[in-house]
């Protein structure tokens, strides 16, 4: 595709407004989901099924959604899946049963794999040769940016007006997504289309970057999803949307302050220092009485997710041709889907065996893990990539 030098072009900012709001949607429905739950009689490990059905659909969708993104025309097919990506937030209304709501998770999961993967692969397009990495490196930004605002809108429109009203709300949010990428008019030329082959719709050298951060995300996955029922526990629910706001502070001031040294390749230190504040973090949980310790974690929390979620976005993109981003980018989506899935579902159980303090403070066993994953393979690998591209 045809684009400009500059890394902020008209269609890289629609790109980035349109990700934003769609990741906002799907992650304000996260912590609502198990208030919700529990106002229409689902309890306790059900919830964390429903929870999860979404990243089981999302991790065996993916290998199609790499497929459709590099077989065929990938606006259109972006434009088709975001429309049915809205239709899922009504339909928690529609069905509120436990095995209709299970459903509607497997579809929208199905659905989203296509989405998550197609704004990323895209925004590559767009940007020129030598600003990829920089340009991807902002770009996921919206990720960290949209894992924070989300739930807070929704958590803000539930707790002082209802679970219906938050549903609708996140479906007015996706329809506004529509809008934004309707409005870029992206062109593709036509591709050869090959024959869908599992072996071929996982892209290979994705696959460290991907497991490594799996285990940092399913940490996240557990306080995104049972933050509202901690808070709920302790007596501190009116804290918890600033919560979200806090995270979003930490991941803006990370973001900023650390820019230069992601474009001067200075990884390996932001990497370590982000994981030593996340398992403090998370550890501190076992003593959280107040809402000024939540607010705390909150903050110390985007810290961490503010730099490692961009750079590990930028490590794919950045050693990736263009003609093969799009399976890329939806096999290294593949360590949301599964982290923040397994965070989910470990989270259902702990909740009625160790209770959820001692189960967060537990989770920070995946950060030591994947930093073991980063030391002894990771890092080296991508130098070894990045020479090569270059």
């Amino acid at each position: 595709m045809e684009n400009t030098e500059k890394i902020w072009n008209r269609r890289f900012i629609l790109l980035f407004i349109t990700n934003l709001l769609v990741l906002a949607a799907f992650y304000a429905s996260i912590p609502i989901i198990p208030v919700y739950c529990g106002e229409i009689g689902i309890t306790g490990s059900k919830v964390g099924v429903v929870l999860t059905a979404m990243s089981v659909a999302t991790v065996l969708f993916r290998p199609v959604a790499g497929y459709l993104l590099d077989n065929f025309n990938r606006y259109r097919v972006y434009l088709l899946f975001l429309a049915l990506f809205c239709l899922s937030f009504p339909a928690f209304l529609l069905f509120p049963v436990f095995g209709l709501l299970i459903v509607v998770r497997l579809y929208m999961g199905a659905v989203y794999s296509v989405c998550a993967s197609a704004t990323m692969t895209m925004a590559g397009d767009v940007l020129p040769a030598a600003k990829i990495t920089e340009g991807i490196s902002r770009f996921a930004f919206t990720v960290s940016i949209g894992m924070a605002v989300g739930p807070y809108v929704g958590l803000q429109v539930q707790s002082n007006m209802s679970s219906r009203a938050s549903f609708l709300t996140i479906f007015g949010i996706t329809v506004v997504a529509l809008i934004c990428v309707s409005c870029c008019r992206l062109k593709y030329p036509k591709v050869e289309r090959k024959k869908f082959s599992l072996k071929e719709s996982l892209y290979g050298p994705a696959a460290p970057f991907m497991l490594n951060m799996m285990f940092l995300m399913i940490p996240y996955g557990a306080v995104i999803a049972y933050s509202s029922i901690l808070a709920q526990e302790k007596d501190i629910m009116g804290y918890l949307p600033y919560f979200y706001i806090c995270l979003v502070l930490g991941m803006l001031l990370s973001k900023t302050s650390t820019q230069k040294a992601i474009d001067a390749g200075k990884h390996r230190p932001l990497v370590y220092a982000s994981l030593a504040v996340l398992i403090l973090t998370m550890i501190s949980f076992l003593f959280l009485t107040t809402g000024a310790h939540l607010l705390a974690a909150g903050f110390f929390f985007g810290l961490g997710y503010g730099i490692l979620q961009p750079l590990f976005q930028s490590f794919v993109t950045g050693t990736t041709p263009g003609p093969q981003r799009g399976v890329a980018n939806s096999t290294y989506m593949l360590s949301y889907d599964i982290g923040i899935g397994i965070g989910s579902l470990l989270m259902g159980f702990m909740q009625e065996s160790i209770g959820l303090t001692a189960g967060f403070a537990l989770t920070a066993v995946f950060y030591v893990v994947g930093g073991i994953v980063y030391l002894t393979h990771v890092d080296g690998y991508y130098r070894r990539l990045s020479g090569r591209r270059a």
